[in-house]
């Protein structure tokens, strides 16, 4: 049976980590964090995934997972290390690449003879052929495609849909060569042998990765123009965008909200500056811009926000989750307490929230910021709370559900 060293137990690197377990390979994690590799030890989730929680329990009971923070030991008892840590952009969106550059360190200081290298993590365009490559063979002097094979195979998973989508989403195989690309693609079958492979160059791949998520982030940035738009001629965005779409084949639009996160927002930023123009740079520009006219609304309907009560619904980026990185809503939160509002913030996921009680407790106004589930039902009891305006962000409400509140939602006046 085969050893999987997953280096990085994040939420790309678990959820991998725990369907390799269960597809028969035997499975190492490795993380810094020493709470998280204790909680992985016992069989707990350090994140909210409860759809995966089970898996991992059953996994690290039966021996298949394992976690732990020594590298060099996991990765020289492995036949395969995947590398999953995390790549953001750094405070003026330049590569921020110390994890992977500690990582590769660390790999470089095993012997990797006979040994695959599968890089995960978002990478922007020839990072394996310029920097991965040339480390590997500088600080090993091992011949690539002879001694240690090397791909870069990204993630495309939908956070909290790994459970799913591991097993049907087509892979994406970067190889430096032929026998890479086959190592790899056998690695990924173990999942699923109908699993579909497509094999491509290393910055084939790379490419592939970012396109996926800059075409995802324009689209959410024009659909939430478009809502800008309707409320300039007093109608309603997401009523338009349903009619556009209905029975139409060449219409796709994604109905407006937040867009955030750790990838979507920065991932145009990884291609070369060069190359990097309008359409991207616009879609960022507005979409980091509805925070503020969320804001804007407000003033106009509250006037001062100071010392206003301005409860939030939602700190994650997306629903159901837990992962606040990037989060529109924290910025959001920044923007009313500038304003000099007093911001009462829950989120059913997050800890350190406030409960929903005490947010709901004479609020002047409450912002639904993300699409949680745990909020579908919230109605009445946000509009008994005593507050005179909601604005909902996702349109998860009716206007008719409110009989004492405003009611407002992006992309509508009405």
């Amino acid at each position: 049976m085969s050893k999987v060293c997953i280096i990085g137990l994040g939420r790309v690197g678990l959820p991998l980590a725990i369907v390799f377990a269960r597809s028969g390979l035997h499975v190492v994690g490795v993380d810094t964090d020493a709470r998280r590799v204790s909680m992985v030890q016992q069989g707990h989730m350090p994140f909210h995934y409860p759809e995966i929680e089970e898996w991992l329990y059953t996994t690290v009971q039966t021996g298949a997972l394992a976690a732990s923070q020594s590298a060099k030991d996991s990765i020289q008892s492995s036949d395969v290390v995947v590398l999953t840590v995390g790549t953001p952009a750094g405070g003026q969106y330049q590569l921020e690449y110390s994890q992977l550059h500690s990582a590769l360190k660390e790999i470089a200081s095993t012997d990797l003879h006979n040994k695959a290298l599968i890089v995960r993590s978002t990478a922007a365009p020839g990072t394996l052929r310029d920097i991965v490559l040339p480390m590997l063979i500088s600080s090993t002097g091992l011949k690539p495609e002879i001694d240690f094979a090397l791909a870069a195979c990204p993630e495309r998973i939908l956070e909290g849909q790994a459970h799913r989508e591991l097993y049907e989403l087509p892979e994406i195989v970067g190889g430096i060569g032929p026998i890479s690309n086959m190592i790899a693609s056998e690695l990924f079958k173990k999942i699923s042998p109908e699993k579909k492979i497509l094999t491509t160059t290393p910055t084939g791949a790379e490419l592939a990765k970012l396109f996926t998520n800059i075409y995802r982030y324009v689209s959410f940035a024009l659909a939430n123009e478009f809502a800008v738009w309707a409320e300039n001629y007093n109608e309603n965005a997401r009523e338009a965008i349903r009619i556009a779409n209905e029975g139409y084949p060449r219409s796709r639009i994604p109905q407006p909200g937040f867009a955030g996160g750790p990838c979507l927002g920065k991932d145009g930023f990884l291609l070369d500056n060069g190359t990097f123009s309008s359409i991207v740079s616009v879609a960022w520009k507005l979409n980091e811009g509805i925070p503020q006219h969320v804001v804007s609304v407000l003033l106009k309907e509250l006037g001062s926000l100071y010392g206003q009560r301005i409860a939030v619904l939602g700190l994650a980026f997306k629903a159901d989750s837990d992962d606040i990185r990037l989060s529109p809503s924290q910025k959001l939160i920044e923007i009313l307490r500038s304003y000099g509002a007093n911001t009462l913030v829950h989120d059913p996921n997050v800890a350190g929230t406030l409960s929903l009680k005490e947010t709901l407790t004479a609020p002047d106004a409450v912002i639904l910021a993300t699409r949680h589930s745990a909020f579908r039902n919230l109605a009445q009891e946000i509009d008994q709370s005593g507050c005179k305006l909601v604005y909902d962000v996702w349109g998860m409400y009716a206007n008719a559900k409110f009989t004492k509140a405003k009611y407002a939602e992006f992309g509508s006046t009405h």
